[in-house]
Parts: structure tokens; sequence; C-alpha cells
């Protein structure tokens, strides 16, 4: 009796990662696809923290595209929570695909980390956030 043991995907198969950014009235939206390894998280963190730099009106980063998620992207994607919080600039993360949500609730960091179901919840989410937030606490807002 022989046991088949799963092989890794060949890595000339997987889908390079990609980025976009669409800015707008209403947000900077960074859309990441494909697999997000050690490879490109500095490209990752570098154009995050730029986007932050211009001050949108909110980030959304959307992964919904993502088919892999190395540790350090969940370490980028906190550290553009508490970057964001100081800048004052509202920012969400979107889509749910499995590769961002299970490390995301192994960690237990669904309340620090939420991921939203789309660029449109996510916007959604921003507007309530903005309009529970007054001028006077604008500093203060925790996403």
């Amino acid at each position: 009796m022989s046991t088949s043991v799963p092989r890794p995907r060949d890595p000339r198969n997987r889908p390079p990662a990609s980025f976009a950014v669409n800015r707008t009235r209403e947000a900077s939206v960074v859309t990441v696809l494909g697999e997000l390894d050690l490879t490109v998280t500095v490209q990752l963190a570098d154009l995050l923290a730029e986007e932050l730099r211009r001050q949108p009106p909110a980030l959304i980063c959307d992964a919904s595209a993502v088919e892999f998620c190395a540790a350090r992207v969940l370490t980028i994607l906190l550290d553009t929570v508490a970057d964001a919080s100081v800048a004052r600039v509202p920012f969400a993360a979107a889509g749910r695909p499995r590769a961002l949500l299970r490390p995301i609730a192994a960690l237990g960091l669904e309340d620090v980390l939420p991921v939203h179901r789309s660029v449109a919840d996510a916007l959604s989410w921003v507007a309530l956030s903005a309009r529970s937030v007054s001028p006077d606490t604008r500093g203060t807002f925790r996403p």
C-alpha cells in the first residue's frame, strides 16, 4: 500500500504578483494580484507607504485576487493600519481570499485587521467611519 504525498506546486506555474493603483476622489485603491511571497513584500510595503504619503481620503488594499500570502504581508498590512492611523487616513483591506483570511484567523488578527468582502464594502465602511469621527476627534480614528 502506497500513500501519495501532495507535491508542492511548480513555482514556474505560479502567477506573478502584480500591483495596480486606482486613485479616485473617494480613495486610493491598491490592487494586489497573484502570489505575495517574500520577493514582492518590499514592493508592496513601498507602494502602500507611497499612497499614504499622498494623503488620500482613504486607502484600500484590494486583495481579492491573492493566491498566496506570506506572513510578512500580514506585518506590512498591520504596519499600514498603524501608519494610516497616524496619518489620519482610513485604511481597509478588501477581498476575502482564503490565502489572506486563513493566516489572519490563525493569528487572531480579525479585530486588528478586518477584511471586507469587496472594495465597495470597504468604501462603505470608510464612509460610515468618517461620519462617526468628528473633525475634533479625527486624529483618534481607529480602523
